[in-house]
């Protein structure tokens, strides 16, 4: 009985190592809207958008933590890249693992601005932990309630990815990964 149990172990084991192998090798022919991250190419064009794609992105105004303010049309009238806007709170702990790999995309993508807002969160714990994960773009928080009350989310972390027109082209819930936001801002954006 122990040969049996060996033998199938052994055989389960084969089958899940080439399940990883087939789901993670790049197709033959990539689409023209799937991203190579490494070995792994993400599809984001059959991605929910979301309830406020293709409208314009409600204006706000968000306390940022280098004493400076954050104005959205403000920017839209001044700086012309698109944005991405993460909404995020210092007791979500996916924020902390999120915002590290949105700081390393902003830096490989200087084409796209990058602005981090701490929702339903007091102002020492926020900027607390905005020091703490170190993120390379603004970081500030919505001591005014324009972002909550323009923005609609159900749980942290939420990104909106706002085009060069200032329309909203997606909104995604939940935590994503490096590798996908960057395959959304390829995919929304037209950027090599």
């Amino acid at each position: 009985m122990p040969v049996a149990w060996k033998l199938a172990a052994t055989a389960v084991a084969v089958i899940v190592i080439a399940g990883a192998a087939v789901l993670t090798r790049p197709p033959d022919s990539p689409r023209g809207d799937a991203v190579d991250s490494g070995s792994l190419s993400i599809d984001v064009a059959g991605f929910p958008r979301g309830p406020l794609a293709g409208e314009p992105a409600p204006d706000m105004s968000v306390a940022l933590f280098d004493g400076s303010t954050f104005v959205m049309s403000e920017y839209r009238s001044t700086d012309g890249r698109p944005l991405v806007l993460n909404l995020w709170a210092s007791w979500c702990a996916p924020c902390r693992i999120e915002i590290p790999e949105f700081s390393r995309v902003a830096e490989q993508n200087p084409q796209v601005a990058f602005l981090g807002v701490a929702v339903e969160d007091a102002p020492g714990p926020a900027e607390t932990f905005a020091t703490e994960v170190g993120a390379s773009y603004p970081l500030g928080i919505d001591d005014s309630q324009s972002v909550t009350d323009s923005y609609p989310f159900m749980g942290l972390p939420v990104t909106y990815l706002i085009g060069a027109d200032g329309l909203i082209t997606r909104q995604v819930n939940g935590q994503i990964s490096g590798a996908t936001l960057e395959a959304f801002i390829h995919h929304d954006f037209g950027t090599p």
